[in-house]
């Protein structure tokens, strides 16, 4: 499909920001974030018959709505400045780009991903030096479909934060403005920038052709992997799929080295409400941490049951952790160690790393802008060997978005349980 932008602005808050809040301190795990975009994009099927009408509109809704929320989630419109760590609230402006796409939505729904055509509906960006944190891309498809996709600065807040951003804007283009509330963006006064050199700095694949792909567990299909499991452990949705995606690449990494390597796991974990600290339930910025679980392998160690005791232990563990920290320093030291400990092993030789980022439970097929929910949520693509597990719009299933090579991609496809658990 052929892409044309047809417009780049820069949308500005529909009021200026007060002079005491134009200087945003960033807190000190936004400091040891990667400056990577990261981002989602939204996929709405047309519901009218006068599209090129109807999209006139909605662009124009989009747009001020847009400049409205801006209004209230001001660090967005500003510039990260580096050398002094604080966001200028300086009002310049969310990137905003009208695309045209020569093709259907439902080509892209219903068929095979092409991950050269993500990449081009949604940007990949590398760092924020004088670049917007937010970047907005509107395609609209010649059957009146759209997909809106967002890109924003990791530095400026996690993807629980973002999806606050995306329910807001979509509450102001359906009703106003009125029933937003602000969120909270003093972060830095729990959690104050330390300069302690540690940083998330994760290692880009240059030179390697990956591709995206898509695995949906269905709800069903998850209820049969659970019953698989050990009948005295409660076990997550999310922890089943980690289990059999990490016994899968286990086996790929087994058929690629000819032997057995040991596995290192990474997830992310939001800390929202699992720490006994005075975090705001309106918290924007980043509130995660990295957590890791190592298994030694062997012959008898690769059946089902093993992966996902180590996943459903490693939650645990982490859990129980974060859950008896009452002090933002210990709370800081340890999110620190993960930091290390990740990038340790991120850059490892020695050892199969399989890299997770759950979204779930994030409510993404809310985001409705007064033209219905979504059909479809994805991940951008990123330029990293990684899994990012997403809910799907049917009941209790899982969007597993794996990127990785394309040799990768047909062994995974072709691996039994991969297949008898996924569509």
């Amino acid at each position: 499909m052929k892409i044309e932008v047809q417009s780049k602005k820069l949308i500005k808050p529909s009021a200026p920001t007060p002079n005491h809040s134009r200087k945003l301190n960033i807190s000190g795990i936004d400091e040891i974030m990667s400056s990577l975009y990261h981002g989602f994009l939204f996929y709405y099927q047309a519901n009218g018959e006068n599209h090129e009408d109807d999209i006139c509109q909605r662009l124009r809704l989009l747009e001020e709505s847009l400049s409205d929320t801006l209004m209230i989630f001001y660090p967005l419109a500003g510039r990260y400045v580096e050398e002094e760590l604080f966001i200028d609230c300086n009002d310049q402006g969310v990137e905003f780009v009208h695309a045209k796409v020569n093709g259907q939505l439902d080509q892209l729904l219903h068929g095979e991903f092409d991950t050269d055509l993500l990449g081009r509906l949604s940007e990949f960006r590398v760092g924020p030096a004088g670049n917007p944190l937010v970047v907005i891309q509107v395609n609209v498809f010649e059957c009146g479909g759209l997909v809106i996709s967002l890109r924003s600065c990791h530095k400026l807040g996690d993807m629980a934060a973002m999806a606050t951003f995306m329910n807001s804007w979509a509450t102001a283009c359906r009703s106003g403005i009125r029933e937003l509330a602000s969120p909270y963006f003093q972060m830095s006064s729990l959690f104050p920038v330390k300069r302690s050199g540690v940083f998330i700095n994760p290692p880009l694949l240059a030179g390697v052709k990956l591709t995206m792909n898509r695995f949906l567990f269905s709800g069903a299909a998850l209820s049969r992997l659970k019953l698989a499991g050990p009948k005295n452990m409660r076990i997550s949705r999310v922890e089943a799929v980690s289990a059999l995606l990490c016994k899968a690449f286990v086996t790929m990494d087994r058929a690629k080295h000819g032997r057995l390597r040991p596995l290192v796991v990474y997830q992310n974990l939001n800390l929202r409400g699992r720490v006994n600290l005075p975090i705001p339930t309106n918290a924007f910025g980043n509130v995660i941490t990295k957590v890791v679980a190592r298994h030694t392998m062997s012959q008898s160690s690769l059946d089902f049951e093993a992966f996902l005791k180590m996943i459903h232990d490693m939650f645990a563990n982490v859990k129980a952790r974060f859950a008896a920290i009452a002090d933002t320093e210990m709370c800081m030291d340890m999110v620190k160690d993960s930091v290390r400990e990740y990038e340790e092993g991120m850059n490892s030789e020695e050892e199969n790393v399989v890299n997770f980022t759950s979204w779930c439970g994030f409510p993404f097929y809310d985001i409705d802008f007064g033209w219905g929910r979504p059909d479809l949520v994805s991940s951008a693509c990123v330029p990293l060997r990684k899994i990012i597990l997403l809910d799907s719009k049917s009941e209790g299933g899982i969007d597993a978005w794996i990127v990785l090579s394309q040799e990768e991609k047909v062994l995974l496809e072709q691996d039994p349980d991969i297949a008898a658990f996924t569509s």
